[in-house]
């Protein structure tokens, strides 16, 4: 995996991490959606204790089509889901997503505070 997707350890529960702090729509956020959704694939239904940061990202129509799929997509494997960034457009978008998939993003302004969260989470 990637420095931007990846499983960090946090008070002892593995947290997976995807980075997409100032990514613009194009090849990079592709790829990280490529990435991240070939190591959801491989996990057991609802054992995943997620963490999205779009902090400073941006988005635009194409981008909330794809993070709504890839919500979608992802739904069976997540046990729990923490969001950052969720300020302006991505926060529209996220309401939009939670809102198609049925799912629910907690939102955070820091790392640490949602890191704690999900390492809460049973």
């Amino acid at each position: 995996m990637s420095d931007r997707i990846k499983v960090v350890t946090h008070r002892g529960k593995q947290i997976f991490l995807q980075d997409f702090t100032n990514v613009s729509p194009g090849p990079e956020f592709d790829a990280l959606i490529a990435e991240a959704r070939k190591y959801l694939d491989s996990q057991p239904p609802k054992s995943v204790l997620s963490l999205f940061d779009g902090t400073g990202g941006h988005y635009n129509v194409e981008v909330l089509a794809t993070l709504k799929a890839f919500a979608k997509a992802n739904e069976a494997y997540m046990k729990a889901s923490a969001v950052m960034g969720g300020e302006g457009i991505l926060g529209i978008a996220l309401m939009a997503v939670a809102r198609f998939t049925g799912r629910s993003f907690k939102p955070f302004k820091d790392r640490l505070s949602a890191m704690d969260w999900l390492a809460e989470q049973q």
